[in-house]
């Protein structure tokens, strides 16, 4: 009897005990080795607190993220301007006339100074210049440059803007296009084979608008490009750096020193900064030297223009409004002095 008593004790307590085991195994898994652990827990989401510590990742995902930044707002800049609208109608006074590269002789109030935002310039044809802005003799004045292209070569629009002139001049520009832009300015393509645009079209800045030619008082296929505020022409070698092709700095300040003429003819290409060099006593702050810049180029860091120019790195993040991870952008220009 004693016998019977104890084996239905332990049919009682053999369920309880492996049950327990069983609960047991369950909360409390075996550690597994690095080989055999999953991958999404090996291979943590970084956190602010934790980027500090991964220096290699977290510049990469600060210039993934800027870069990507650049972009949004460039493109939201863009498309807050309605492409039915004027461009820089409060600085034209309304202006709007589709037959001269000049209109603007009536207009009063002009400002004394403009700033002019260079950002998205694009280069109208890749070419050497072969004429610059100057004199052509004793009674003609050459109001833009000359870049070198082949007949049926593409023209890209230099900045974002609207076609505001679509004409043809027999002794003067043959067949040009006018764009009056967003930033404020207007470029002149003369010389062209074809037009890619009509009147009136809002184009973005590197979009094609016509084809290169030599139509008109021309002696050789070539693109005239002139750049003009409120009907003024400014030489283009003070905005544009030719060479690099890139805007010698993101903006350019409009005064009355920029419509100043050159002495020099037109035929000295040999360096397009000539003429840029010679309104160095000017009033023109963006072009007197006072205030200088260093166009960035591929390579570049902080620390190398600090050491090239003689000043430290927080100074240069102290004149640019930037910090020490901020990514340089090749072409922009950053502050030196």
């Amino acid at each position: 009897m004693e016998k019977s008593h104890i084996f239905a004790k332990t049919r009682v307590l053999l369920p309880v005990t492996l049950m327990f085991f069983t609960l047991n195994a369950f909360s409390q898994a075996a550690p597994q080795s690095p080989e055999k652990s999953r991958p999404e827990v090996s291979h943590k989401q970084l956190h602010s607190s934790s980027l500090s510590e991964q220096p290699g990742l977290f510049a990469d995902g600060l210039r993934l993220k800027m870069d990507l930044s650049v972009l949004e707002e460039a493109e939201e800049r863009r498309e807050a301007f309605d492409p039915n609208a004027i461009p820089a109608d409060d600085v034209y006074g309304g202006m709007w006339a589709n037959r001269h590269v000049n209109i603007y002789g009536s207009i009063k109030n002009a400002p004394d100074t403009f700033l002019v935002n260079l950002e998205n310039f694009t280069m109208p044809v890749v070419g050497r210049m072969t004429s610059n802005f100057g004199r052509r003799g004793s009674r003609r004045y050459h109001y833009g440059i000359d870049i070198k292209a082949q007949t049926g070569d593409t023209i890209y629009a230099a900045f974002d803007g609207k076609i505001r002139v679509k004409q043809f001049e027999r002794r003067g520009y043959g067949y040009y296009l006018v764009i009056r832009h967003l930033n404020g300015l207007e470029t002149v393509y003369g010389h062209l084979s074809k037009f890619l645009v009509d009147e009136n079209e809002f184009v973005r800045s590197g979009q094609p608008i016509g084809l290169a030619g030599n139509t008109g008082r021309s002696f050789g296929s070539h693109l005239h490009f002139e750049t003009r505020f409120l009907g003024q022409p400014i030489n283009p070698n003070f905005i544009i750096d030719f060479e690099n092709k890139v805007p010698h700095r993101d903006e350019y300040l409009v005064t009355n020193s920029s419509y100043r003429k050159t002495t020099r003819s037109s035929r000295i290409t040999a360096s397009a900064s000539a003429n840029y060099k010679e309104a160095a006593n000017s009033t023109n702050k963006y072009v007197s030297g006072d205030v200088k810049y260093h166009r960035i180029r591929q390579g570049d860091t902080l620390g190398a223009i600090a050491k090239r120019y003689g000043v430290t790195v927080r100074e240069l993040c102290n004149l640019n409004n930037i910090n020490t991870r901020t990514v340089l952008r090749i072409g922009k220009s950053i502050r030196i002095s």
